[in-house]
């Protein structure tokens, strides 16, 4: 490993002083709520450059002799792909204008790549004032979800901060409507309701990619999908996400999903994995959060191991916890036998603001075998090292079980520990320990994040040919 920092440099975070790009078309940056501006993070940093642009001027406006062209429509004697090209780098209100000029016109409207950049669906209004009302970009992404049926790409942007907009109510569609052509759907910041994204997986014979950003509302994500690979879900509520029916799914990503808290306590997220049985990555699983059922069985502290209780096909995972809570740091081992064949495990330290004691220092040494561990595990990446006593001792429990072992990577917190002397000494003692690779795998890279900074990319995780979803960053 040639590199002292982490994440690399082409990796962006997301900091508590990030701030969205000059697309947010509401409140300014510096007014917006952190969660807000962490979702709106994600989403543009992902959202590639329109290919349009509502203040374009047509140089043909001015071109010698226009007011005395012989009348002949040449526009419409050129073929279809030129034209399409042509129809798929206007705006939205624009290109559906076109569909007004013939049947041929429409057709090509109806084929084209859908882009919806709302600033143009929005009334005049102040850099910093509220937009006055929701029904013009309500209607748009109404009209735009009605109008998808032939579209490859449908990606509704985020609506204005403070706004709410929802997936119409596909009730009201017209019978038989579907979207054939339709491969990824990303919604950002847009209510949807369980049973219409029931409706848009069941209508979607291609779909591969599905991403859901920033929902607050309470969704229950039921993927029943045989053509869906992707499956990314993040800053949103969710009660469950139940992968119920998915044979060709690879991929199945979350970051802060759960359904919010009473009386001060997280409410627990159920995590479902039926039919899933290409399902190679998937991440990040709270054990504190997360209550994880795989099949027809409930993973608790104690499930014994059998084939009904296992997901053999998963290769990558990622966890993330808090090291001084007792019950989080109980449900580790039960959550890492549930992934027998893993490979390569990404490790998330959070800092614990409301800790319950460390567990006794034999509980890593009376868990038992972990198949994975034993066997297959090859890279494991400890991203947040606390400098805590209880991930001392479960990296020792890796370092002296992981016959497989090749890079054991730890990322540091670089100058945020009140003794830092007595880190080093952890780490010593760790390096120095009987490692069952044969030698010390252990290195180390220092953080280029802050507490409560998180690194997160919806490309990466969406892109099927990076394997790099987590973002680990190793060479």
């Amino acid at each position: 490993m040639n590199r002292f920092y982490w994440p690399p440099p082409r990796c962006g975070s997301l900091s508590k002083e990030s701030k969205p790009l000059n697309r947010c078309h509401g409140l300014g940056p510096t007014t917006l709520h952190p969660r807000q501006d962490a979702v709106l993070g994600v989403l543009y940093d992902s959202i590639p450059t329109p290919p349009v642009s509502c203040a374009a001027t047509f140089s043909c406006a001015t071109a010698e002799g226009l007011e005395s062209g012989d009348g002949f429509d040449r526009i419409s004697g050129l073929p279809d792909d030129i034209l399409l090209r042509v129809v798929s780098r206007l705006p939205a209100k624009d290109g559906a204008r076109t569909a007004v000029l013939s049947t041929r016109w429409t057709r090509l409207w109806r084929s084209v790549p859908l882009v919806v950049v709302d600033a143009h669906f929005l009334p005049h209004r102040g850099a910093e004032g509220r937009p006055p009302r929701r029904g013009p970009l309500s209607r748009a992404v109404t009209d735009a979800v009605s109008a998808a049926s032939n579209r490859t790409l449908l990606r509704l942007p985020p609506p204005p901060v403070a706004r709410r907009v929802d997936v119409p109510d596909t009730a009201s569609l017209p019978r038989g409507c579907a979207l054939p052509k339709l491969q990824e759907l990303v919604l950002g910041c847009i209510g949807i309701e369980d049973r219409d994204l029931d409706f848009i997986l069941a209508a979607s014979p291609v779909l591969e990619t599905l991403t859901i950003v920033g929902d607050i509302e309470a969704l229950n994500a039921r993927l029943a999908s045989r053509s869906l690979r992707c499956a990314h879900l993040c800053f949103s509520c969710v009660e469950e996400v139940a992968v119920v029916d998915t044979p060709s799914l690879e991929r199945l990503l979350m970051q802060k999903c759960w359904i919010g808290r009473r009386n001060g306590r997280k409410l627990v997220t159920r995590v479902k994995i039926g039919n899933a049985p290409k399902l190679s990555t998937l991440g990040y699983l709270e054990p504190g959060i997360h209550v994880l059922e795989i099949g027809n069985t409930v993973i608790k502290y104690g499930t014994k191991v059998s084939p009904n209780t296992t997901v053999p096909s998963v290769r990558m995972l990622a966890l993330q916890l808090h090291f001084k809570v007792r019950n989080e740091v109980k449900m580790l081992p039960c959550f890492l036998r549930c992934f027998p064949n893993v490979e390569t495990l990404c490790i998330q330290s959070e800092v614990t603001k409301e800790p319950t004691g460390n567990l006794d220092s034999k509980f890593w040494k009376q868990t038992g075998p972990i198949e994975s561990v034993q066997s297959h595990l090859k890279t494991l990446v400890f991203r947040e090292f606390q400098g805590e006593q209880s991930e001392l001792d479960f990296l020792m429990y890796i370092a002296e079980n992981a016959r497989e072992l090749k890079d054991l990577v730890i990322v540091l917190k670089l100058g945020r520990y009140a003794a830092p002397e007595e880190v080093g000494l952890k780490l010593l003692s760790l390096e120095s320990g009987k490692w069952a690779s044969g030698a010390s795998k252990m290195g180390c890279l220092m953080s280029r994040l802050k507490d409560g900074d998180i690194i997160w990319s919806l490309e990466a995780g969406s892109d099927l040919s990076f394997s790099d979803p987590f973002l680990l960053g190793l060479d």
